[in-house]
């Protein structure tokens, strides 16, 4: 019924966390508010693109597949 946002949240969900383990990681677990913002930011940046790519991606098929309907429409009139 709502794969269409299931999908792209669970796995945007699951990249931006994998993100900010790597961030943490990476910058030894950065404490205080500078560390913190810096992990909130990288996390909903990270969630963001990757929803929207999913997007994207669906938007394209979308495009790909009109496209290919209005091509045979007009073979079928010529």
């Amino acid at each position: 019924m709502m794969r269409w946002l299931v999908g792209p949240t669970i796995a945007s969900l699951v990249g931006a966390f994998l993100v900010v383990r790597i961030f943490e990681y990476i910058f030894g677990g950065a404490q205080g508010a500078l560390g913190n913002a810096a992990k909130a930011g990288l996390f909903v940046t990270t969630w963001t693109t990757i929803t929207t790519g999913s997007g994207m991606r669906d938007f394209s098929k979308r495009v790909r597949s009109l496209r290919e309907k209005v091509r045979s429409v007009r073979k079928w009139q010529d």
